[in-house]
């Protein structure tokens, strides 16, 4: 069964919510009993520890002085008191009041916050005081009746006075009963700002998501020119694939624009030479059969134009190889001075009846890494572009360089009549034809194909040109 984006969104989010109060929940009950018992335990041996020092300071005496600083170590809920070597309760100062299991009730009528004796002399604080001093020091908790525990932490200092520090820990049950009352409405709270909250965001991420589904039907019916809106300061990533979407449709729009045209051109290319074939078929049938001057003129171009048909369909089929699956590169280190010292030999003679030549200027030896074949592939390109907008009685350039960087600048550069800077921006697309190329032979897809290969290799490549002086094409290996 299909499950929305939607649904899984709420999902998530009410499970990531439901996931927090469980693991408070659990810290709650599970945890803060003894993390509390530690923590209690740990305050209750620093105030033992200030109120011995106290004592010690003032050198055992137990004024006022002594007092009222021990006094000042006094929490809400603590109670500290100290007797002397034979069990007599001395001083008592608390925070608890009756609750305190140590002690009796607090007289009404008692003079003093230290001194009663009637409180400090309980069987509890005695028997405790007399552990205290056998064993030297106390560190555990009393249960009254009421299982009403207390915390108790106490030390025989010096042979001279017990002093022992309690807290009760009752309040640790009505603590953890608040919180979980607080828990049950703060998750109803969270569950329910949860639900809002995943609505409103599912509405937000979704909302985009459809337009861009209704958009790529609108694409399949063959609608290119479908784009889709995109909100103001949308600096997103739905925003960013919006972009990249309308990119997309404009590319497949030129794409097909031009495939379009290519079509168009390349039968028109296709039915002139397949014309002349038939023409001169015909015409050594019926008329030049038996004259052997004429007929081997018009079988001549019956070859030429056959080259012509044959290159037309090796560039669609080279093209649509390279782009059909991920191109493997044979990388060798090759010579590539010989490679461009040959391609301009070979090209000088076939253009020596146009009154064309080509030369190659640069070093002897330029080394480089790369697949020689498809390099090859990528030269003879260039330098048969070079030679159809060359005019005669001038010369294409091939060009090698080492740049400061080590690597290798491979030009072609001839003296046509350049490309415009509009035409630049798309001469390496597929199936682009300039206008000034329409007239001449040609698939579109030649540097298309040089553009798959120099890409594989990770090389540079690019177009220099100003109408009326030329062309550079160049790469960097």
């Amino acid at each position: 069964m299909k499950t929305s984006i939607r649904n899984k969104l709420t999902a998530l989010i009410l499970a990531v919510c439901l996931s927090i109060i469980l693991i408070i929940w659990l810290m709650t009950t599970l945890f803060f009993k003894p993390m509390y018992y530690n923590a209690t335990q740990m305050e209750l041996a620093g105030i033992l520890s200030k109120t011995v020092r106290a004592i010690k300071n003032n050198q055992g005496r137990l004024d006022r002085q002594v007092t009222s600083e021990i006094q000042s170590y006094i929490k809400s809920g603590v109670c500290i008191e100290i007797s002397d070597e034979f069990g007599t309760g001395l001083i008592l100062m608390e925070g608890i009041g009756d609750a305190c299991q140590l002690h009796g009730a607090k007289d009404s009528h008692s003079p003093s916050l230290y001194l009663d004796q009637r409180r400090l002399n309980t069987h509890e604080a005695l028997n405790l005081r007399s552990e205290v001093r056998v064993t030297g020091s106390y560190n555990g908790n009393l249960t009254d009746d009421y299982n009403n525990r207390q915390l108790v932490r106490g030390t025989f200092w010096n042979n001279q006075y017990t002093v022992i520090v309690s807290t009760n820990l009752a309040r640790t049950d009505s603590i953890i009963g608040i919180v979980l009352s607080q828990l049950q409405t703060t998750s109803f709270i969270v569950i329910i700002i949860a639900l809002v909250a995943s609505a409103l965001l599912s509405s937000w991420f979704i909302q985009p998501l459809t337009t861009l589904s209704k958009a790529t039907k609108e694409i399949s019916k063959g609608n290119y020119k479908v784009q889709i809106q995109i909100p103001k300061g949308a600096n997103d990533e739905i925003g960013q694939l919006a972009n990249d979407f309308n990119i997309m449709t404009r590319e497949i729009e030129s794409s097909q624009q031009m495939q379009k045209e290519l079509i168009a051109s390349i039968s028109h290319d296709l039915r002139t030479p397949l014309t002349i074939i038939r023409g001169y078929a015909e015409s050594i049938r019926d008329i030049t059969g038996d004259r052997p001057e004429i007929r081997q003129q018009q079988l001549n171009t019956i070859i030429d134009e056959t080259d012509r048909l044959s290159k037309m369909v090796n560039s669609v089929l080279e093209y649509a190889k390279l782009n059909r699956e991920a191109l493997k590169l044979n990388i060798v280190q090759y010579n590539m001075a010989d490679m461009c010292s040959d391609i301009a030999d070979i090209y000088s003679h076939k253009a020596e009846s146009e009154e064309k030549n080509v030369i190659y200027i640069g070093p002897e030896l330029v080394y480089v890494m790369a697949d020689a074949s498809l390099m090859e592939r990528v030269m003879h390109n260039f330098v048969s572009n070079a030679l159809i907008h060359t005019p005669p009685q001038t010369a294409v350039t091939i060009k090698a360089q080492t740049l400061d960087n080590g690597k290798v600048k491979i030009s072609v550069i001839d003296s046509g009549e350049g490309i415009s800077e509009e035409d630049q921006a798309h001469l390496f697309d597929k199936y682009y034809r300039s206008r000034k190329s329409s007239g001449k032979q040609g698939t579109g897809l030649g540097l298309a194909i040089v553009k798959t290969i120099l890409e594989n290799h990770g090389f540079e490549y690019g177009v220099n040109s100003e109408i009326g002086k030329g062309s550079e094409f160049w790469f960097i290996m």
